[in-house]
């Protein structure tokens, strides 16, 4: 999950979220169709009609992205795998999955679905675009089948994380049978992509389109970007292979009741164990999270009257891992839920908290000594 965004709605038990840069392309796709798409294939078109037809084709162009995403998800979820939500942000959007395809032929299924997606929305938009006799209709539909085969073309491109690159992941994974070598070349590839757009791009904005150019190259740097922090995942695994949650954890019990005040929470749990969170109870049974940040926006004046249960988070279930998990998958499930420690639970039993601090010093300490895969 991005930090920066919030979420919508939730759509077949998936979070569909907005990031804050959506909405600086919004206003960008928004400008561009009205400016210069609408008035050049209408001509005479009044502005007051080009900007509200500019405005709902850019909000059709992110229901487009998000029905791409959907199928990435729900495809995934067919195959076993856990979708939790689908964000939007500045280029484009990003499904995500907090489980990986047990086998090469899952990652490909999951992968292509989406392109084929797109390319059926581009198909439905030239239908209608030929179908119907309103020429403000027909131009809105022939951009959406425009952008919707352009977005299915660009995702093809064999580079992590594009769906193309996942698609090249499972090939080679198929064709070696090993997954990590599989990651290493789609984000090499993934790179090299980005390297070359971020390139192409620059020399666009300095000899023909500026801006365009420089979008160009904004998308390169983000796909550099991604395949680079893939890269580091990789290596983060490689080395925490075979190490446990149990084999780095302190054990820690302490839980504060849902019914207690913000007050208490301050001074006789944070302040005296030097703690930015703690497990919430009810009934002996863990409920959610609460966190300094949880109740920072409760004024001060109101902390004895409101409880830890009306502010904690995770109502709508708590993320937990267990002293057997491995401390590569923990991270990804504190990523994931962008949570800075998770509970460690035995059963029913709270045995300690991870944070992410737990994991960095382990990381370091193995750096240092120059360990991998989880022994000397």
């Amino acid at each position: 999950m991005l930090r920066g965004s919030f979420r919508l709605f939730r759509l077949a038990g998936i979070d569909v979220r907005v990031h804050v840069s959506w909405f600086v392309v919004f206003g960008l796709v928004t400008w561009s169709l009205a400016d210069q798409y609408y008035p050049g294939v209408l001509p005479g078109l009044p502005a007051e009609e080009a900007w509200p037809l500019g405005a709902i084709s850019a909000i059709l162009l992110f229901a487009s992205v998000l029905v791409h995403e959907l199928a990435h998800s729900l495809v995934a979820r067919a195959r076993g795998l856990e979708a939790h939500s689908i964000t939007l942000f500045i280029f484009g959007g990003v499904s995500t999955l907090t489980t990986d395809a047990p086998r090469p032929s899952t990652e490909f299924v999951v992968a292509i679905v989406g392109p084929l997606t797109s390319f059926a929305l581009a198909a439905a938009g030239l239908l209608v675009s030929a179908s119907v006799d309103e020429p403000r209709l027909e131009a809105l539909f022939f951009y959406l089948a425009f952008v919707n085969g352009l977005l299915g073309a660009f995702n093809l491109i064999p580079g992590f994380p594009l769906d193309g690159g996942r698609l090249l992941r499972a090939i080679v994974w198929n064709l070696t049978g090993d997954t990590r070598r599989a990651l290493e070349v789609a984000v090499t590839i993934g790179q090299l992509v980005g390297y070359v757009l971020m390139l192409g791009g620059f020399v666009l904005a300095l000899a023909v389109d500026l801006l365009g150019g420089l979008w160009i190259a904004a998308i390169g740097w983000f796909l550099q970007g991604a395949a680079a922090a893939n890269l580091q995942q990789v290596r983060i695994e490689d080395s925490l292979g075979g190490v446990r949650v149990r084999d780095i954890l302190s054990a820690d019990t302490t839980m504060i009741p849902a019914e207690s005040s913000i007050a208490e929470l301050i001074e006789e749990y944070l302040l005296p164990g030097n703690r930015r969170a703690l497990p919430v109870t009810s009934e002996g049974r863990l409920v959610g999270m609460v966190s300094v940040s949880d109740i920072r926006s409760v004024a001060a004046a109101d902390r004895a009257s409101t409880t830890v249960g009306s502010v904690m988070g995770g109502r709508d279930g708590v993320v937990t891992v267990r002293p057997e998990t491995p401390l590569s998958e923990a991270l990804k499930a504190m990523l994931g839920g962008d949570f800075e420690q998770v509970p460690v639970v035995d059963g029913d039993r709270l045995i300690g908290m991870l944070t992410r601090a737990d994991v960095v010093r382990q990381l370091q300490l193995r750096e240092v000594l120059r360990l991998g895969r989880g022994r000397p």
